[in-house]
């Protein structure tokens, strides 16, 4: 029996360097709850919500909120292969520290049609860009 896929299909196209708008984004609810890793990144929820994002050969690539945090905007970046989480990165997002907006960070990401990935976190002072790859086995690994 062929193994049922638990993602949507993405009619996203790469590269993609899209930030969300976290207020209007639609969300899919994932379709199993066997994947390895999953739930502890969902916070625990029963619904898990994500956006599809291109596969990666076998290799299942989604954003997924995080909620459990003190931040309502906040994504990470999600490899999966054979029903368990191989990777996962904090790519988009706001943080800063109570009261004071001059400590302000706003992340975000771009993937190339390699499944480059470049972080950019800016501050009030910087700009951070880190580079990353997925590799063949799902992890997310730093260049």
């Amino acid at each position: 029996m062929p193994h049922e896929n638990c993602f949507k299909e993405t009619s996203v196209k790469l590269p993609y360097s899209t930030s969300i708008n976290y207020k209007s984004v639609k969300y899919n609810y994932l379709k199993c709850n066997d994947i390895k890793g999953l739930q502890k990144l969902a916070c625990e929820k029963e619904n898990i919500r994500y956006i599809p994002l291109p596969t990666k050969n076998d290799i299942n690539i989604i954003l997924m909120p995080q909620d459990c945090g003190d931040f309502s905007y906040r994504f990470y970046l999600v490899t999966i292969k054979n029903n368990s989480v191989i990777g996962n990165l904090y790519v988009e997002g706001e943080w800063q520290e109570p009261e004071d907006d001059s400590s302000k960070e706003v992340t975000t990401f771009s993937l190339d049609s390699k499944y480059n990935l470049q972080v950019k976190t800016k501050t009030n002072t910087s700009v951070i860009i880190k580079n990353y790859i997925i590799s063949s086995n799902g992890e997310i690994a730093e260049k």
